[in-house]
């Protein structure tokens, strides 16, 4: 009975911190794999920050979840698909998640001291607008912002380690993910629409209705551009072009058959960024 106890608030834990739901941190780790992308470093030196933002992604996602499901515990409990969180559902207390949370960021901090001193501060700068985050669904229907903001932070810090500033590719780049959360979160907004508007929460779903669609596409087609522009001025190729035009086309067709009703057709789309991020990520190697 002891191991059986034991067993089940280890996956409480895990559950407060969606560990079987890596497409979280994936999406916080590719903007730092496309940054170092667009760099010119050497094997062995980028197969090592790619694990560095590997790991790095996956403990400040997981101290963002539990950061925002503190926050947001009392709405949690009143919404279908987060009605059985640790926390709405008091499987967990405040203070165990407070302890986890702590360990996460102290892990996170000790990753991040592999950096130079500038990057890390600029690591430091993200924390408010992590905190911030679960608030703006409160007085915003733009909280989507403040996550591309934070979700494409990793281009900042990746360009001031290495550059020691702000180059207009990682402008240009930090754009383009700030778009492009833009449009998967309204996408994955979709699912709590009709709890939302009954809780009084905001977001680019409930304020957009019938016409996210529009946006949606809006966003991506910002995003194929601006990938498109970095790889065909890095290597000046027509077949750039080619390939881009062909993501483009893809992606379009995905957002033509989300169904933006059905919760589960706005979770699937969701997900499918990961395959989106794969192709942009291979598109950056290569041009």
């Amino acid at each position: 009975m002891l191991d059986s106890l034991v067993l089940k608030r280890f996956k409480d834990y895990l559950n407060l911190i969606r560990f079987n739901k890596p497409i979280g941190f994936l999406l916080l780790m590719w903007p730092c794999w496309f940054s170092l992308s667009i760099l010119d470093l050497n094997l062995n030196l980028l197969v090592f920050w790619f694990g560095i933002f590997f790991l790095g992604s996956f403990f400040m996602r997981s101290a963002g979840c539990i950061i925002n499901d503190i926050i947001d515990r009392d709405i949690d409990k009143n919404i279908y698909r987060t009605e059985r969180r640790p926390l709405a559902s008091k499987r967990i207390s405040l203070m165990e998640a407070f302890l986890l949370l702590i360990i996460l960021l102290t892990v996170s901090f000790l990753l991040l001291l592999q950096f130079n001193f500038a990057a890390i501060i600029v690591g430091l700068l993200s924390m408010p607008f992590v905190i911030l985050y679960p608030f703006m669904k409160r007085v915003t229907y733009w909280p989507q912002i403040i996550l591309g903001i934070v979700f494409s932070w990793g281009v900042l810090i990746v360009t001031i380690q290495f550059n020691g500033t702000l180059s207009y590719q990682s402008i240009f780049l930090y754009i383009g993910c700030v778009f492009w959360t833009l449009g998967y979160d309204t996408v994955y907004a979709y699912q709590d629409r009709k709890d939302d508007v009954a809780q009084g929460i905001k977001s680019t779903a409930v304020f957009f209705g019938e016409n996210g669609r529009i946006f949606v596409a809006l966003c991506y087609f910002i995003v194929v551009l601006i990938f498109g522009y970095l790889g065909w001025n890095s290597s000046k190729s027509l077949f750039s072009v080619i390939i881009i035009a062909m993501i483009g086309i893809c992606t379009y067709i995905a957002i033509r058959r989300w169904d933006m009703n059905s919760p589960e057709s706005s979770n699937f789309y969701f997900r499918q960024n990961n395959t989106f991020a794969i192709m942009l990520f291979l598109y950056l190697q290569i041009f």
